[in-house]
C-alpha cells in the first residue's frame, strides 16, 4: 500500500518551461527562436492562430487515413465487448460503484441481499455543456444524506469540491483550486480537501465546516518540493495525512470523529518512506527504513515503536487490512505473490499473481469488514478476468470476464524477450497475430520509463486491431520504470536517464531483426514505429535524436521534451519536486546529463521520421508549448519529407476527455498504419 502522490508516481511532470533568457538555452543554442510559442496566459492571438493553422494542416493530412480511422472504430465496435461487470465495492453493509456508460457517469448503490440497485447521483447535469469533464474522488456521509466529490471541468487539474444534498437535490461548490482527494467527518459536518498553490502543488490540507463554510488549515507544507495527500484508514474513524517528496515521506493521523490531528508519526529522513494504516487499535506501516520495503506494526497509542510484522513477506508492494486478516502483495523479481496472513503474522495462503507477459493487480473490494480482495489479470492477447479472494474463507472464485465478439485468442500470441543493453537484460513484452507474422512485419514499440511506473501489458481491442493489420505491438520495460523494483527505477532516473534511452534504442534495434516463434530462415528486417506519452515522449524523442534512421514514424502525446529549460526555473510549477526524477540543473553533473539527452535541445539537421505530436491547450503538467516548440523546430531542421504534424486539443489538458478518446486513438493508429502501408508499397 504505497501511497505516493500521483504527481510523482505516474509521471505527472513539471507544468512549465523557462523563459528564453534562461541560461540553459545558451548551452547549445545562442537563442531559443521558438520561445514565442510560449503563452502562459493563453491569450496571444498569434500563438492561437498558429496552432489553429497547424490543426488545419494536420486535419487535411489525416484525411488521407480517415477511411482507415473509420474502419478501426468500426472494428472496435464490431467486437462488441461483453464486459464482465466490474465488482461493486462494499461500504458498511452496502455495495457502491461509480459507473461510466458512454462517458456518462453515475454513482450507484445496491443492496447485497436483494441485488436491487439504484442511482444515487447522476453527474449528467455537471457534464452537460462541457467539452471536458473528470470526477476526481467522492465520499458519502455516514447517514447517506450528502455526497461530496471533486471535479475538473477544463482539463487544468485544478479541481473544485461539490457538496450534494441527496434529499433536496441541492448542489453547492464549496472550494476551488484543489487536488482530487475528499473526505467527510464521521458526523458529516466537516469536509476535508487539499488546496493547490499557484504552482499547482498540493500544499495545504483544509477542514471546511459545512454549516458555516468556515475553513481552517490542518497541515500546510512549506517545503517547495513536498506534496500533500490523504487517504481513509481501514478503521473508518481515522485518516492518514501525508507529505512526501520524490523519495521521502511523513504522516499524521486525523481522527474523523473529533477533527484532531496527531504529531508526525516519524520525522522525514532522506530516502526513507513510510505509509501507514490502522486496524484494531494497531498502526501498520509499510516502510523501507531498514532496506527493502517491509511491514511493521505498533500500538496506536505508541505509534513510533515499529516492530516487524511477519517473516513471510519478501519485498512488500502493497498491504490491505481486513477483519479476517492481512493481505500483502510482495515481489519476487518481475513476478508478484499474494499472501494472506493472520494478525499474528502467520501465513494462511499464498498464490502467484502473474507470470512473464501477463499483468495482474490487486485492490481491496470494499471496507475493513468486507473481507474481499479483487484480482484483475490479463495479457495483451487475453481479455481481462476478475477474481475475488475471500480473506475469511481463503476461497478464490472467478466473478467476471470480458468477452469480445469474433475474437479468437488462439490466433494471437504474446511473449517476452530479453534485450541486451550495456550488459543489462531488458524485458520486452510483445504480441502478434500468428497467421500474419512475416519477416517484414512492422513493429509498433511503446515506452515510458519513468517514476518507477511499470507499463503493464494491457488487453485492448485497439491493440488487437494493429495485430490484425499484421503489426507486432511491443512494450519495452526500460530502466527508469518499475519492472524490477526500486533499483530498476534508480538505474534510469536523474543522472542515469541515458540508460532508459539506451534500453529503448536497444529494444528497437533487436526488434528490427529478431526472429519470433514459427518464422522461417529468411532474413528478418522490420520497420520500427514508436509511441509514447508524457515522460514516454521524452524517451521516444530522445531515441529518435540518437538514431533517426532507425525509425519509420512516431506518435507522441503531451511530450515532456524541453527538459533542461523546464528543470532550470524553480519558479515554475512543480519543478523542484521533480529534481529526484530528472535531476537538478544547478548540479553540474546532473545538468550535463540532461544536456546530453534533452530532446528539444539536441534537435539538429537530420532525416527525421514522420511524426504526429498531440498536445493539450490547458495542460498544467506538460504545457502545450513544449510539444509545439519541439515539432516546429524539428520540422524546420529535418531533411526528411515528413509529414510532421502538430495537433492541439483546445478543450483538454494532460488527458483528453474520455468522450473523445476513442476517435482520437483511431486517428493516431490510422496515421501509423498509413505510414506502414506507404512503406510496403514503396518496397514492392
Amino acid at each position: 500500500m504505497k501511497f505516493i502522490h500521483l504527481l510523482l508516481m505516474l509521471a505527472w511532470l513539471p507544468a512549465g518551461v523557462s523563459f528564453a533568457q534562461n541560461s540553459s538555452v545558451t548551452d547549445k543554442d545562442a537563442k531559443d527562436k521558438y520561445e514565442w510559442l510560449r503563452d502562459d496566459s493563453r491569450s496571444s492571438p498569434r500563438v492561437r492562430a498558429y496552432l489553429e493553422e497547424q490543426n488545419q494542416l494536420t486535419a487535411q493530412r489525416l484525411l488521407e487515413s480517415e477511411s482507415l480511422a473509420h474502419m478501426l472504430e468500426e472494428q472496435w465496435q464490431a467486437m462488441q465487448p461483453e464486459k464482465g461487470e466490474e465488482p461493486w465495492g462494499y461500504r458498511e453493509g452496502e455495495e457502491w460503484k461509480l459507473t461510466n456508460q458512454g462517458g456518462r457517469l453515475q454513482l450507484m448503490r445496491r443492496d447485497p441481499l436483494t441485488q436491487r440497485a439504484e442511482v444515487v447521483f447522476s453527474f449528467s447535469e455537471r457534464q452537460n455543456n462541457t467539452a471536458y469533464y473528470q470526477v476526481g474522488e467522492w465520499a458519502i456521509s455516514a447517514n447517506r444524506t450528502h455526497l461530496l466529490f471533486t471535479e475538473d471541468r477544463q482539463g487544468s487539474e485544478r479541481y473544485q469540491a461539490v457538496l450534494v444534498d441527496l434529499k433536496q437535490g441541492h448542489m453547492v461548490e464549496i472550494a476551488k483550486d484543489l487536488d482530487t482527494p475528499v473526505l467527510l467527518s464521521r458526523d458529516g459536518l466537516a469536509a476535508y480537501v487539499i488546496e493547490k498553490d499557484q504552482s499547482q502543488r498540493p500544499s495545504n490540507i483544509m477542514a471546511i465546516e459545512l454549516e458555516t463554510g468556515r475553513q481552517h488549515s490542518l497541515w500546510q507544507e512549506t517545503r517547495a518540493d513536498w506534496l500533500m495527500s490523504f487517504y481513509a484508514a481501514s478503521d473508518a474513524n481515522y485518516a492518514l495525512l501525508q507529505s512526501n517528496n520524490e523519495n521521502s515521506s511523513e504522516q499524521k493521523i486525523l481522527d474523523l470523529r473529533t477533527g484532531e490531528v496527531s504529531a508526525v508519526l516519524r520525522k522525514a529522513e532522506q530516502g526513507m518512506e513510510y505509509y501507514a494504516d490502522i486496524s484494531q487499535q494497531t498502526l501498520f506501516v509499510q516502510s523501507n527504513h531498514a532496506g527493502d520495503f517491509q511491514l511493521y506494526q505498533a500500538p496506536l497509542q505508541a505509534p513510533t515503536d515499529w516492530q516487524r510484522f511477519s517473516d513471510h513477506i519478501t519485498t512488500l508492494n502493497q498491504f490491505y487490512l481486513f477483519s479476517a486478516g492481512v493481505v500483502v502483495s510482495a515481489s519476487q523479481g518481475p513476478d508478484s505473490l499474494l499472501s494472506v496472513l493472520s494478525y499474528r503474522g502467520e501465513l494462511r495462503k499464498q498464490i502467484p499473481l502473474n507470470h512473464a507477459g501477463e499483468a495482474a493487480w490487486v485492490s481491496r473490494n470494499g471496507d475493513f469488514a468486507s473481507n474481499k480482495v479483487r484480482i484483475r489479470s490479463m495479457s495483451m492477447t487475453t481479455p481481462p478476468t476478475w477474481r475475488e479472494l475471500d480473506v475469511s474463507s481463503l476461497s478464490i472464485k472467478a466473478i467476471a470476464q470480458d468477452r469480445y465478439a469474433n475474437y479468437q485468442p488462439s490466433l494471437y500470441r504474446t511473449e517476452q524477450i530479453l534485450v541486451q543493453s550495456s550488459g543489462v537484460e531488458v524485458p520486452v513484452t510483445l504480441a502478434y497475430r500468428r497467421d500474419k507474422l512475416t519477416a517484414t512485419s512492422p513493429v509498433i514499440l511503446y515506452g515510458y520509463g519513468a517514476y518507477g511506473f511499470t507499463m503493464k501489458p494491457y488487453f485492448m481491442p485497439q491493440t488487437i486491431s494493429l495485430l490484425d493489420q499484421g503489426a507486432i505491438y511491443a512494450v519495452a520495460h526500460v530502466r527508469g520504470g518499475g519492472y524490477f523494483g526500486a533499483s530498476w527505477h534508480d538505474a534510469g532516473k536523474g543522472i542515469n536517464k541515458s540508460n532508459a534511452i539506451a534500453d529503448f534504442v536497444a529494444a528497437a534495434q533487436t526488434l528490427r531483426h529478431v526472429r519470433l516463434n514459427g518464422e522461417g530462415a529468411e532474413p528478418v528486417q522490420r520497420d520500427i514505429y514508436l509511441m509514447g506519452s508524457s515522460a514516454g515522449g521524452t524517451l521516444v524523442a530522445a531515441a529518435i535524436n540518437q538514431k533517426p534512421e532507425l525509425f519509420s514514424g512516431a506518435v507522441i502525446k503531451v511530450p515532456f521534451v524541453d527538459v533542461l529549460n523546464s528543470m532550470s526555473d524553480s519558479r515554475l510549477p512543480l519543478t523542484e519536486q521533480q529534481y529526484g526524477e530528472w535531476g537538478n540543473p544547478e548540479l553540474p553533473a546532473q545538468r550535463k546529463a540532461m544536456q546530453d539527452y534533452d530532446p528539444y535541445l539536441n534537435l539538429q539537421s537530420a532525416t527525421y521520421p514522420p511524426m504526429l505530436v498531440q498536445i493539450g491547450w490547458h495542460d498544467q503538467r506538460v504545457p502545450y508549448w513544449e510539444g509545439a516548440k519541439y515539432l516546429t523546430k524539428l520540422a524546420a531542421l529535418s531533411t526528411g519529407t515528413g509529414p510532421y504534424l502538430l495537433q492541439t486539443d483546445f478543450d483538454s489538458g494532460h488527458a483528453m476527455d474520455r468522450r473523445k478518446g476513442l476517435a482520437q486513438q483511431a486517428k493516431e493508429y490510422a496515421f501509423l498504419l498509413s505510414l506502414i502501408k506507404t512503406s510496403n508499397k514503396s518496397e514492392q
